[in-house]
């Protein structure tokens, strides 16, 4: 075998656009009885998400990338935005229908994800971690439930500041002063729990 056919064995295998309509029109009978309006359904090579729904042009749009890190996941994807066609939101009546289709929330994180996202916010609630290109004031709409709730507004990370603060860390060589008291610090410690 040439390297050309090694390469094409181990990559996982994803459907091409033929069977994403097949798939389209037997999840649409088989979940919603026939009654989600046809739609395009089409791979993107460029975008970093699972997938995309345009309601209006009616184009649901499948990440390649995405789906070569998790190639079991284009079934779920798919109904997922199928349920954009009807519901826009990720509201309580969306989670109801994921939940009786089968399809997941959220997609998952892989590298690349989020190769221009300078700013990290953090839900000091429920701790979700949301990434952005930009500084912005953002609520978590999971904890305040779609209304501007000041208790949820996330919290910046400093994503830069982090890697810096790691990387000095990882640079400093612990000084023969600084462990000698360390370790000081500790005997005492443990003599102390011996009385």
């Amino acid at each position: 075998m040439t390297q050309i056919d090694m390469q094409a064995l181990w990559a996982p295998q994803i459907p091409d656009e033929a069977e994403l309509a097949r798939r389209f029109a037997t999840f649409n009978t088989q979940y919603f009885q026939g009654r989600l309006p046809y739609a395009v359904v089409r791979w993107s090579s460029r975008m970093r998400i699972a997938g995309t729904c345009d309601r209006q042009r009616r184009i649901i749009t499948l990440s390649r990338p995405y789906h070569l890190h998790f190639p079991n996941d284009v079934d779920d994807t798919l109904k997922h935005e199928m349920i954009h066609l009807r519901l826009p939101h990720h509201d309580e009546a969306f989670r109801r229908v994921a939940e009786r289709v089968g399809a997941t929330m959220h997609c998952k994180e892989y590298p690349g994800l989020h190769p221009r996202a300078r700013y990290i916010y953090v839900c000091p609630n429920c701790e979700t971690v949301f990434h952005r290109t930009r500084k912005e004031r953002l609520f978590c709409g999971r904890c305040s439930g779609r209304r501007l709730d000041p208790r949820f507004m996330l919290v910046l990370r400093d994503s830069a500041a982090d890697q810096r603060a790691i990387r000095s860390i990882a640079a400093k060589k612990p000084s023969p002063q600084r462990t000698r008291k360390r370790l000081r610090t500790r005997l005492g410690e443990f003599t102390r729990r011996l009385l």
